[in-house]
């Protein structure tokens, strides 16, 4: 029979005995499988949303290359199942089948299928970064909008990310990801802006991301018909001659 235990109060799974041979009684979860698997579900999703509201990155891929080739082979079959059909209908399941992985193996790299599009979309901004930093270190700061022209000569190749993102509607995450691609730069626009309280360098940092990003969706979305310098070059003429809404009245 259950035996209490005095400390915490709670009930500890006994034994039976038949014919003087004790039999183990289950555990509440042998007993109620589908509650306990609710429960059990309930906290991973608390997880999953908590990480979510901070920002943090939900996928957890080890350093080796098995661990990166399963996360590309996923990636890959997930590239594949969002051409026949809509990314919310995706299920784990499909997923695993289309990239010849294991269940298990998905979860131990991923939380959610968003994090397969969430992985990429962090691999390719970084090296948007470095694309930046070459083009800087090769050109010099040209103009005020420096930032628009290799972003653009980098997205004219590397755009799949930000168009299976439109697709599954989650360009937050491409949001999210500039945004984590550049934090280790902000320290330098503090200095930059030597004297302005930093919640508002904060602003502005996040009006150049939104500015650029905004126009990489555009063009992306009408299939990138200007040549990355001549859409970057007009611009920024056009963003230096900014009509106001006073103009406009």
């Amino acid at each position: 029979m259950h035996r209490l235990n005095k400390r915490t109060g709670m009930f500890i799974p006994g034994v039976f005995s038949v014919k003087g041979k004790p039999l183990p009684i289950p555990s509440w979860q042998d007993l109620f499988p589908v509650t306990c698997n609710v429960m059990l579900r309930k906290i991973e999703c608390q997880t999953i949303l908590e990480k979510r509201n901070k920002n943090e990155k939900m996928y957890h891929i080890k350093d080796d290359p098995r661990s990166i080739d399963s996360a590309e082979r996923l990636y890959e079959g997930l590239v594949t199942l969002m051409q026949d059909q809509p990314f919310h209908t995706i299920k784990v399941k499909e997923l695993v089948e289309a990239s010849h992985v294991g269940r298990t193996t998905f979860y131990r790299n991923f939380d959610t299928i968003e994090d397969v599009l969430r992985l990429r979309s962090d691999q390719v901004f970084e090296e948007m970064i470095d694309a930046i930093i070459a083009y800087v270190e090769e050109h010099g700061n040209e103009s005020h909008v420096i930032l628009l022209k290799p972003v653009l000569r980098y997205f004219y190749t590397h755009s799949e990310i930000i168009e299976l993102l439109m697709q599954a509607d989650r360009l937050d995450i491409a949001m999210a990801s500039f945004h984590r691609a550049i934090a280790p730069y902000k320290a330098r626009a503090q200095a930059y802006y030597s004297g302005i309280n930093d919640a508002y360098v904060e602003y502005a940092t996040t009006i150049r991301v939104g500015m650029v990003t905004n126009i990489l969706v555009q063009w992306i979305e009408t299939g990138k018909q200007q040549p990355p310098d001549e859409l970057a070059d007009t611009m920024a003429v056009l963003i230096h001659n900014m009509v106001t809404l006073d103009q406009l009245l």
